[in-house]
């Protein structure tokens, strides 16, 4: 059944109040860039992307580097299915218990360190949400495993922070390619240049180069999305 109008103001989630609320991201972004407005006239908007601001993101965003969808979701099945994705749990696992469920050593170390620093209060992600963006990029970025691509995609889908620019993501520079009609796939400071325009949304731009992937790279449709 479809939500009354003021139901489905309530059940906003913070991404969607940015990219479509007063503040209006993505319109704001259009504005800026016609090839962004063009874009999103031609695919639709990107769809909520939303994650909790918690262990378990940034634990799975661990699991998710360097390896295909597919299987960072095979391993992080086999992790539920073990018992084995709170924190509570993985601070008190060895690194073997993790590689028995499909992680490699170094990222099964990553993820225990983390929930470590978790149950020690070392880590407090209700904290977060109350710094800068650059704020919490250096914060992540100073645990062991978590990168600049880790610690931006952290920003944009569990803080949603309108501004997150993770500019080493290859389906990023995939989608920037297509977007600008460039005859290279961009690298990460050609990525820079190339969103220095779009600032303070940078990572409503990202949520629609995702999107522009999905559909023309990746041949979703836009039920799929």
């Amino acid at each position: 059944m479809r939500l009354p109008f003021i139901d489905r103001i309530m059940t906003m989630t913070d991404m969607q109040d940015k990219l479509f609320g007063s503040s209006g991201a993505l319109e704001a972004l259009s504005r800026i860039d016609t090839d962004i407005k063009s874009t999103l006239s031609k695919y639709g908007n990107p769809p909520d992307r939303s994650l909790p601001a918690d262990f378990d993101t940034l634990a799975r965003a661990i699991v998710g580097q360097q390896v295909s969808r597919a299987a960072a979701s095979s391993i992080w099945g086999k992790m539920e299915q073990a018992g084995m994705t709170s924190s509570s749990v993985i601070c008190e696992m060895a690194a073997e218990d993790l590689r028995n469920l499909g992680l490699s050593l170094r990222k099964a170390e990553y993820i225990i360190g983390i929930a470590q620093e978790v149950q020690t209060g070392t880590l407090d992600f209700s904290l977060l949400n109350k710094m800068s963006g650059e704020e919490v990029h250096e914060r992540l970025i100073q645990i062991r495993g978590v990168g600049s691509w880790t610690a931006e995609n952290y920003r944009l889908f569990a803080l949603a922070d309108m501004d997150a620019w993770p500019s080493n993501d290859i389906a990023l520079q995939e989608g920037m390619r297509r977007l600008k009609s460039l005859d290279e796939r961009p690298g990460p400071k050609e990525m820079d240049i190339l969103a220095e325009k779009w600032k303070p949304y940078r990572g409503a731009g990202a949520l629609v180069l995702w999107h522009l992937y999905g559909i023309i790279v990746r041949k979703a449709t836009l039920s799929d999305i």
